[in-house]
């Protein structure tokens, strides 16, 4: 709770009941977080910087399951991603904060070096849903 209210902020929107049930094959999305970069090439391994600064990153739709999103986040293909320190941290439905306001999951893994998958949990699964529910009016 915040001392003083929070003005010239449009909050965030919940996706609705099965939104994500199927998703077209080039759908985008966009992580927003805080955590690592991508991981440099050094004598003795990869290492990951941490900048502390906020980033984002556009990624394609590549799998659904019944509880998570996962998101390619190959820059082979273009794509960028999530890295360590980024878990819990929003997924938005779309590329760039212009064209959606849609939170679709929240991130909470990927694979060792931040180069293939950001696995995100589904916001629009009956027990997410259930869960926001003592928080939030749901769409």
């Amino acid at each position: 709770m915040f001392d003083k209210p929070i003005q010239g902020l449009t909050p965030a929107r919940l996706p609705k009941l099965g939104q994500f049930d199927r998703v077209d094959k080039d759908q985008k999305f966009t992580a927003v977080g805080y955590g690592g970069q991508e991981p440099v090439n050094q004598p003795g391994g990869p290492v990951i910087a941490y900048l502390d600064t906020r980033e984002y990153a556009v990624s394609t739709f590549n799998a659904v399951s019944p509880s998570y999103l996962r998101l390619s986040q190959d820059p082979a293909t273009g794509n960028g991603g999530t890295c360590y320190g980024d878990s819990g941290g929003p997924n938005f439905l779309g590329a760039g904060a212009s064209e959606t306001n849609i939170v679709a999951g929240t991130t909470i893994t990927g694979e060792a070096l931040c180069k293939s998958t950001n696995v995100d949990y589904r916001l629009d699964t009956e027990s997410a849903r259930a869960f926001l529910a003592q928080f939030v009016t749901l769409p």
